[in-house]
């Protein structure tokens, strides 16, 4: 060995080590005993073999002598060696002890003082051993009371004995794994308490079986669930009620406003008699803002219509292609206007669609409507279908003004305006979104928006290529 590192370390043969390993007494007893104790015994062996032949001599006085002291000063080292060994495992298991201890009575601690849950633990016979402060608030029994009582009796509705009887049952044959149930309980006042419980065993020595159950009082939680329920029938009733209250306003008004319209289209065509060239464009004034009206209130009605789950779709098999030409034939005047062309980009795979042809239009009508008003003078508007693999997706797009990152969560609220800052001819009633939000829906599909503001906006929509039998009529 070398002696820089004999030096460094002042324990190279790791003794320490050594004697902390549980069988180094014994081990080292053997050694000592085949390296010294026996030789020394064969060696005794031979000398008293030759004292028998031979006969005592003085000199082997002192040797026996000597002799016995050797013995006695390895015995003793022995002696030390295994008594210090002793008492260092003595420490060591004392030591451990104490922190076992000191962890039982933190987590009995923990048990006995944790809030708001009741904790009692049970034999397989339902005999209470255990009842912590928690169980004596929640059930009104203080400990001594339930102590070495039925569980069953104590705090089980009769109707879930047998429930809970199986529950233990299947805790115990699944061994630590727990169990548990959302029920009702008994306090002292035999007032039914609902709690959510929950079941596990513990195995201790002489192989008994304890069973540990815990409770959460849910009378807290189950009064505010009453609470939000009856917020939401509220909340209904009074969305239905805006929805009659809208729909029938909606019904009063287009009776007068058709007739509005009517009379005022009778005398701009001066089938009433003849008129002036002012007074025609009075009537058709008359007529252009009844059709406006009228048009407001339909929105309102087909609105309130979805709902309260009135409004019906009537499905048909849809030429996409000639849709669209329809479409875009009778927006080309309103967009020749501002000087501003629209496109279209149709998958050729896209050939026709199960839908309501009415409202597919209404929805494809006030997208393209609100990409023609918001768009730039001189620019274009693009409606592209694309087949998908269930769905076709529309997308109407526009280089006009955009929206705003922080407005699109505003987009599809009924009567919602984006920007109180907006231009005067970019203003509505903020009905038509909201319309196609629920329109699109209705069918099945989602409805969605991307946008740069001051560059570009694009709304999207799929509708199933075949309807789900729910929303057929």
């Amino acid at each position: 060995m070398d002696d820089k590192n004999y030096i460094d370390n002042p324990d190279p043969l790791r003794l320490k080590e050594w004697f902390k390993k549980p069988y180094s007494v014994t081990v080292t007893t053997i050694l000592i005993f085949i390296l010294v104790l026996y030789p020394t015994w064969v060696y005794v062996a031979n000398w008293f073999e030759n004292v028998s032949a031979n006969g005592l001599a003085s000199g082997d006085v002192s040797f026996i002598k000597a002799l016995s002291f050797i013995m006695m000063l390895l015995a003793t080292n022995i002696t030390h060696m295994v008594l210090s060994k002793h008492l260092s495992l003595s420490k060591t298991v004392k030591e451990q002890e104490h922190k076992i201890d000191l962890s039982e009575r933190k987590f009995q601690t923990f048990i006995e003082n944790v809030p708001n849950v009741a904790v009692q633990g049970f034999n397989p016979h339902y005999k209470v051993h255990y009842w912590n402060s928690a169980s004596e608030k929640m059930y009104g029994y203080q400990k001594e009371e339930a102590i070495g009582k039925d569980m069953t009796e104590l705090v089980i509705p009769a109707e879930n004995r047998n429930v809970f009887i199986n529950i233990i049952n299947t805790t115990q044959e699944g061994g630590n794994r727990a169990k548990s149930w959302e029920t009702t309980f008994l306090n002292k006042k035999r007032d039914e308490i609902p709690v959510f419980s929950s079941y596990s065993t513990v195995q201790v020595p002489e192989n008994n079986l304890e069973i540990f159950s815990m409770e959460i009082d849910l009378t807290e939680r189950k009064r505010m669930e009453r609470e939000l329920i009856n917020a939401k029938k509220k909340a209904e009733a009074s969305n239905d009620a805006k929805s009659n209250f809208l729909a029938n306003m909606s019904h009063e008004l287009r009776t007068p406003l058709n007739s509005i319209i009517g009379f005022s289209d009778l005398l701009s065509s001066n089938h009433a008699g003849s008129l002036n060239e002012k007074q025609i464009k009075y009537a058709q004034n008359i007529s252009v803002s009844g059709n406006h009206l009228l048009g407001i209130i339909n929105d309102i009605l087909d609105i309130s219509k979805a709902e309260a789950g009135k409004l019906d779709l009537q499905y048909e098999n849809i030429q996409v292609l000639r849709m669209l030409q329809e479409i875009v034939e009778i927006m080309k005047p309103t967009a020749a206007e501002r000087r501003i062309t629209i496109h279209t980009e149709i998958d050729p795979n896209v050939e026709t669609i199960e839908a309501d042809s009415g409202k597919l239009k209404q929805i494809i009508y006030n997208l393209a409507g609100n990409a023609i008003k918001f768009c730039y003078d001189n620019g274009n508007v693009t409606i592209k279908v694309k087949r998908r693999e269930n769905s076709i997706t529309f997308e109407i797009e526009d280089d006009g003004i955009g929206i705003k990152e922080e407005d699109l969560d505003k987009l599809f609220k009924p009567f919602s305006q984006l920007d109180e800052t907006t231009k005067k001819e970019y203003e509505g009633t903020g009905l038509g979104l909201s319309l196609v939000k629920k329109l699109v829906e209705l069918h099945g599909g989602k409805v969605w928006v991307k946008s740069q503001y001051g560059k570009y906006c694009i709304f999207g929509f799929n509708l199933p290529l075949i309807p789900d039998d729910k929303n057929l009529q």
